[in-house]
């Protein structure tokens, strides 16, 4: 069946809470509750030497580049202090999993791998952009995508 939703005002928040109720833990449920979790989390990026905070939910993947850390979203592209293995730490448990030596993406961004001629791989993301994967890294992506889409 499709999930309701009930949106519900109330004066007594201080802030606003989100329950999710279900039966049983389902692909839709996971879904829901990991972008729930990460929907107002930034982190801290620079764009033009002004700091400021990226949602990590609109955050498509991350590169290095030179030793430079760049957090791409589907139009923006910020710079970020972080070392490459830091932010895939932290945005491990939101969906992020790395797929080349330099690149970790946003699982929920992905739309489909393709096999390209050379037996190189390449991720698909949904603004139409492509990322290249390395076969290391593609039992990694799996089990992202299976823990994900349990149920």
């Amino acid at each position: 069946g499709n999930m309701r939703l009930i949106l519900c005002e109330r004066q007594d928040l201080a802030e606003p809470e989100v329950t999710v109720a279900y039966r049983e833990m389902t692909t839709s449920v996971q879904r829901v509750s990991d972008y729930v979790r990460y929907v107002d989390q930034t982190i801290l990026c620079k764009k033009d030497n002004e700091e400021c905070g990226v949602l990590i939910n609109d955050i498509f993947y991350l590169e290095s580049v030179d030793k430079k850390v760049f957090v791409y979203c589907e139009k923006e592209v910020y710079g970020s202090n972080y070392k490459l293995y830091e932010l895939e730490e932290l945005l491990s448990q939101a969906g992020f999993v790395r797929v080349s030596k330099s690149v970790v993406l946003n699982v929920e961004k992905l739309t489909g791998i393709k096999t390209l001629v050379n037996s190189k791989l390449e991720a698909k993301l949904s603004n139409g952009e492509s990322v290249c994967v390395t076969r290391k890294y593609l039992k990694d992506i799996r089990s992202e995508l299976l823990r994900r889409n349990k149920g």
